[in-house]
């Protein structure tokens, strides 16, 4: 009763500046101040009516996660001498940011995904072509972004991406779909050095008249030696200004969906599959894609069980309702056409269980379960030795996702375990260290749970996440490192870009190593994090205040507060695997474990604090404004059992059509 109290005061609070800032905007203020009447109000007449929740996808493959998108009305034909009307448009995204019936945050930043528009029976395969342009500038200034040093004490950059989505299609036939990336991660300015990679326009910056195309990653710096850590730091680097993220095509046959070519590996932003589509994460960007050269099937089983029943069943293809299977087979490496057994491939099986509408003791709610194997695989040879030997992998994964909304109530849990053999890394670490090659077993988890409450304009969200650690990195021991999908992000900074550049400038040593020892295999890769979790226990309570959420149709700002609070534990002492393979001396390796930054291995990253606000106007432009600061833990602890606080500013521009 209390809470029931405390939502309606906050609506009224909400409604009231409502009211203020369609004042200052020059708006009318909304047509309805009572906000029961403003949550529970039916269309008005010519308005769109209130958008099912988008489906948010999974880890796999179902081609089901695409919510269908509204259609133009069928013509008819017109009396002969009457004027041809105009054309029809239909707006392809519902204004999420500024539509008071959306609820949820998750479904607030749910966005366009491919799918081919579904026609009324019997109607003709219209042809349509949809282009969805996506321009970002991002603004970024860290302080300490290495927690121990002056090599990148303090770091600033503008940055932009132009992202273009591209859909061809026949009206419930099927589709070919693109996504471009343009100048994605190009720097503001002309950057650079002449007669160097990158090249400036102009020998001289005064007289710079064009910027170019360059970047930053972390590299060797002029100079230094190329097997010391802190030699690597940002540096400037090409970028291809043109990027083919997917280009696959889609046909719907009476029985299911075929799909071909190369693909998101999931159209979702979850732990262990990430498409790396703006509105994935509540904090920071995304700037990292899963794809996959693939053949897809899938179907919906439900209906075939109900059609076996029941000749007369008429065939429901509601995507948010029932139950779907999927199945994918994925060409992961080729390498040598004239050869097999150096391929690495990839198959998944999928269920998909959605309940659009169920009711519990009088409150509505909505229900999905999702499960997914994945097995991945590459030819194993009895006896082999020598460096032509395949790496003999043989990985399963199994990721479950589970989502309950109830009323004003939303809970999602997701793990995911890994578990398998495979030589190759082991192929790579060993050449550090001289020793054997051997099929290494790799077991790993990762879960996460969400709880978030709707009271009013505030929204309370509670995250526990997971990911396994591992302290001992020698390549015949087990692997246990758990890692989320890289554009899954939690919080703004510890993970993002503090753990992310250390992990590099690590990676980038090991790397230097193999090249000098002519290694095939490079796994060291996989040690540089680029913003994912790992090795983490953590607690994220976080707040969300949308002032103008009941401010009704025909509103078109919205603003949203943000607050969030990062608890990281290591679930394993923190380890740097490959300055710890490099100081062993071959005898136990306890003594001879350090972390990223030289100290001991400690077991608490740190604590961060999170603000945030965003404005957003008709889904069509967007400003956010975010900032962190970071309390470092014994795990970013250097040699002398120090590290400094960090903090940074980010600020983005976005404009989407």
């Amino acid at each position: 009763m209390a809470n029931r109290y405390l939502s309606r005061a906050l609506s009224c609070l909400a409604v009231v500046a409502c009211v203020a800032a369609g004042a200052f905007a020059g708006e009318p203020p909304p047509a309805a101040a009572d906000p029961a009447a403003t949550e529970d109000r039916a269309p008005e007449d010519g308005a769109a009516p209130p958008a099912e929740r988008p489906a948010s996808g999974d880890e796999a493959p179902a081609p089901t996660v695409a919510p269908p998108r509204t259609l133009p009305a069928q013509q008819t034909k017109r009396p002969k001498g009457e004027e041809k009307p105009g054309p029809e448009v239909t707006p392809a995204r519902v204004e999420a940011w500024t539509d008071p019936t959306t609820r949820f945050l998750v479904e607030k930043r749910a966005p366009w995904v491919f799918s081919t528009p579904q026609g009324a029976e019997g109607e003709e395969a219209a042809w349509s072509f949809e282009v969805h342009p996506e321009y970002r500038v991002r603004y970024v200034e860290i302080h300490q972004l290495e927690s121990n040093g002056d090599v990148a004490a303090h770091v600033s950059f503008a940055e932009q991406r132009l992202r273009v989505d591209a859909a061809f299609s026949r009206t419930g036939l099927g589709s070919v779909f693109v996504q471009l990336d343009i100048l994605d991660g190009v720097l503001f300015g002309d950057n650079g050095t002449f007669g160097l990679v990158p090249e400036v326009n102009s020998g001289l910056g005064i007289t710079s008249k064009q910027p170019n195309m360059a970047g930053w990653q972390v590299g060797l710096l002029s100079g230094r030696d190329p097997l010391e850590i802190d030699s690597y730091g940002p540096a400037l680097r090409p970028i291809e200004p043109i990027r083919v993220n997917y280009a696959y095509g889609e046909v719907i046959l009476p029985f299911g969906i075929v799909r071909a070519g190369r693909m998101p590996t999931a159209d979702a932003g979850n732990l262990a599959i990430n498409d790396g589509r703006t509105g994935r994460n509540l904090w920071g960007v995304s700037h990292y894609h899963n794809s996959s050269d693939r053949f897809l099937f899938g179907t919906k089983i439900s209906e075939a069980f109900l059609m076996l029943a029941d000749s007369s069943h008429k065939v429901d293809r509601d995507r948010d309702d029932g139950v779907f299977m999927g199945l994918v087979y994925d060409i992961l490496v080729g390498d040598d056409i004239y050869r097999s057994d150096d391929d690495l491939e990839q198959f998944a099986f999928q269920l998909d269980w959605k309940l659009k509408h169920f009711q519990l003791a009088g409150v509505d709610g909505r229900l999905r379960l999702t499960s997914t194997l994945t097995y991945r695989w590459s030819e194993t040879e009895d006896n082999c030795d020598g460096d032509d030997c395949p790496y003999n992998t043989s990985v399963f994964a199994f990721p479950t996702k589970f989502e309950l909304e109830l009323g004003d109530f939303y809970f999602e849990a997701q793990f995911t375990i890994i578990d398998g053999t495979t030589r190759e890394l082991s192929a790579g670490f060993s050449e550090l260290n001289s020793r054997p090659v051997v099929d290494q077993r790799i077991q790993s988890q990762t879960a996460r749970l969400w709880f978030e409450g709707q009271l009013g304009p505030v929204t309370l969200l509670g995250v526990w996440a997971f990911a396994s650690g591992d302290l001992d990195p020698r390549p015949e021991t087990t692997q246990k490192t758990g890692t989320w999908a890289r554009d899954t992000n939690l919080g703004l900074l510890l993970f993002e870009h503090i753990l992310a550049f250390q992990s590099a400038r690590s990676a980038a040593v090991g790397i230097e190593n193999l090249i000098q020892l002519e290694a095939k295999s490079f796994p060291l890769t996989e040690v540089q994090t680029d913003g994912r979790v790992t090795n983490a226990n953590i607690i994220n309570p976080q707040v969300f205040i949308e002032p103008f959420k009941h401010c009704g149709p025909g509103f078109d700002h919205d603003l949203l507060i943000k607050l969030g609070a990062v608890f990281a534990w290591t679930v394993m002492p923190a380890a740097d695997p490959i300055q710890s393979i490099l100081a062993w001396d071959g005898e136990f390796i306890d003594d001879d474990l350090v972390n990223y930054h030289g100290g001991r291995p400690g077991t608490y990253w740190g604590t961060e604090i999170d603000l945030g606000l965003e404005y957003h106007y008709k889904d069509l432009f967007g400003l956010v404004l975010e900032a962190a600061v970071l309390f470092p833990g014994d795990a970013l602890h250097d040699e002398n059992g120090e590290a400094v606080m960090s903090w940074m500013f980010e600020s983005r521009f976005m404009f989407r059509l």
